[in-house]
């Protein structure tokens, strides 16, 4: 079974959106864990056309199922 980190990003009245990325291995590295929560800030800031410094990111989780939101976006 795969597993996944998962992050939420939002920013100010904008709907919260989850992101997931598939881990290379069970404890990702520090560069791995980075560029995932730069590449979900960036993926926020382009869907709702905001500069990428208003985008708050929410808790990061590794090591977690894929996530059955309907809302949530792979990255």
């Amino acid at each position: 079974m795969a597993i996944y980190m998962t992050q939420s990003m939002s920013s100010g009245t904008l709907a919260v959106t989850l992101y997931y990325r598939k881990q290379s291995i069970p404890h990702p590295g520090h560069a791995e864990t980075t560029q995932f929560t730069t590449d979900a800030k960036a993926a926020y800031a382009a869907l709702h056309a905001i500069p990428v410094a208003n985008v708050v990111p929410g808790t990061y989780r590794s090591g977690q199922g894929a996530p059955t939101s309907p809302t949530a976006v792979e990255i």
